[in-house]
């Protein structure tokens, strides 16, 4: 690929090999729909009325839950989950970097895990079906082949990822001393219960 001849292969076949990938068209409907979602508010209220709506002693599950199915926005989790679990834990008086673990190891241990089919799963499926058709021309992949896996593991991932916080990290953190953050610490927003029009 890399002699003259392959460079200029990879050239004159840019544009017939962009067309004729397969997942290209369920992913780009996926991800305008998501995009939707994300830029209309929709799944960020969502994420946010699970979490400020949990009770404090569910706290921790829910976070990890939370970050687990957040990546049906593809990487929202990073920039929405990560530091509402911050505030959330230090809003209730416990260590922020616990919640900051525990909104990790949902979001990055959980990623592709998911009850809902996210933007990865028609990608993955697509990937899966043009490998397959090397073996078997008329062989083809659903999006969902790998539901029950991905919706197991949304589980597995959620009751890991919650043991290992609160019996594990949690308690090597220690007693928060809310004096050592800042007075700021907490966003002034993100701990704000939704509003009426962020319900509908």
């Amino acid at each position: 690929l890399l002699a003259p001849d392959g460079i200029r292969w990879m050239f004159q076949n840019i544009v017939p090999n962009f067309a004729g990938f397969v997942p290209l068209g369920t992913v780009l409907v996926a991800l305008l729909g998501v995009g939707v979602a994300e830029r209309s508010g929709l799944l960020t209220a969502v994420i946010r009325g699970l979490i400020l709506a949990a009770p404090p002693q569910l706290v921790t599950l829910v976070v990890v839950f939370a970050g687990v199915v957040s990546n049906t926005a593809s990487e929202m989790g990073y920039v929405v989950i990560i530091p509402l679990a911050m505030a959330v834990f230090y809003a209730l008086g416990r260590h922020p970097l616990a919640g900051m673990a525990a909104a990790f190891a949902g979001v990055s241990g959980g990623y592709s895990a998911n009850i809902l089919i996210g933007t990865v799963d028609p990608l993955l499926a697509g990937i899966t079906q043009e490998a397959a058709q090397l073996i078997d021309p008329t062989y083809e992949v659903s999006p969902i082949a790998n539901y029950y896996f991905m919706a197991a593991s949304t589980f597995l991932v959620t009751a890991v990822g919650w043991f290992i916080t609160a019996k594990i990290v949690e308690p090597r953190l220690g007693t928060y001393n809310a004096s050592m953050g800042e007075d700021d610490l907490e966003p002034a927003t993100s701990m704000d219960k939704l509003t009426p029009l962020e319900k509908k």
